[in-house]
């Protein structure tokens, strides 16, 4: 919901996990609790904050490029400043951040206890954001399972390094077999024209989201999200050689509903545009 204090905003809204870009204007923000937990980075520099309280904690300092802070669902606030800045918000679902607790470190519901932190810095929290702003800057295009795959890094990180109750990493019990591999394979394969998701691709494995990911690389040497573009491009290669299809067209078989970004994608792994592909294709 659009806020008279943001003139400026753009968002990735992923299953569990909302990614929020914008521009604040001064303003005195006294904040009773949400349902999700929040963590917001800034962008920019120059701030002049007055204060930031979150539950018990408080300071009066102003911020610094890269340094965030964390609240936790249900948890009130009350943030003052003097400066227009830009941030990132992180607006993260309890169940996801349960759930991953559950599948990473076997903990229980009760157990997940996001902390309450202010004035923070953490080179892994300012780099996972650096790739979710360059996402909001070239309007998704490393797609949806790219973003997801980010999105099951940011929440490990935040399960252990910013809960009361830092799960420890279960022996990996699950396993991506021959026939199961070989199944998400052919899922992909069958629906190369359609947004994809990390939550469907391992159910047909059998398997969690965070050790699917982990799995599908050392089985095939590269993420998942990064297999899916590989597949797109190479029927987006045999497309072209059919000459049957506009580019256009191509672009929404392949599952891209922009075509500028489908060039963008081709050209970063054939080498050449569609178009000079296709021009060398005729003077064969």
């Amino acid at each position: 919901m659009k806020k008279s204090w943001i003139s400026e905003r753009r968002t990735i809204q992923l299953p569990g996990l909302t990614v929020d870009r914008h521009l604040s204007a001064p303003n005195e923000l006294e904040f009773p609790g949400c349902d999700r937990h929040l963590l917001c980075l800034l962008l920019s520099d120059g701030n002049q904050q007055k204060i930031t309280r979150i539950g018990s904690q408080e300071s009066g300092k102003s911020q610094v490029k890269g340094s965030f802070w964390i609240c936790p669902a249900r948890v009130s606030g009350l943030w003052a400043w003097n400066s227009t800045d830009r941030s990132l918000m992180f607006a993260i679902d309890p169940l996801k951040l349960n759930q991953t607790a559950f599948e990473v470190g076997g903990l229980n519901t009760n157990q997940v206890e996001l902390l309450s932190t202010v004035n923070a810095n953490d080179s892994q929290i300012a780099a996972l954001a650096h790739l979710f702003q360059a996402e909001l800057e070239t309007s998704g295009m490393g797609g949806q399972l790219y973003a997801e795959s980010l999105m099951q890094v940011f929440i490990v990180h935040l399960l252990r390094q910013y809960c009361a109750f830092k799960p420890k990493m279960q022996p990996n019990c699950d396993e991506l077999t021959a026939r199961r591999l070989q199944q998400v394979l052919d899922y992909i394969h069958s629906y190369l024209e359609r947004p994809l998701q990390l939550a469907e691709l391992s159910e047909v494995a059998g398997i969690s989201q965070y050790y699917f990911c982990r799995l599908f690389k050392q089985s095939m040497g590269i993420a998942p999200y990064q297999y899916v573009l590989q597949q797109r491009m190479e029927r987006a290669k045999d497309l072209l050689r059919q000459g049957k299809y506009t580019l256009a067209e191509i672009a929404l078989l392949v599952g891209c509903t922009d075509q500028s970004r489908f060039a963008k994608h081709f050209k970063k792994y054939v080498g050449v545009t569609p178009r000079v592909f296709l021009s060398k294709k005729s003077l064969q």
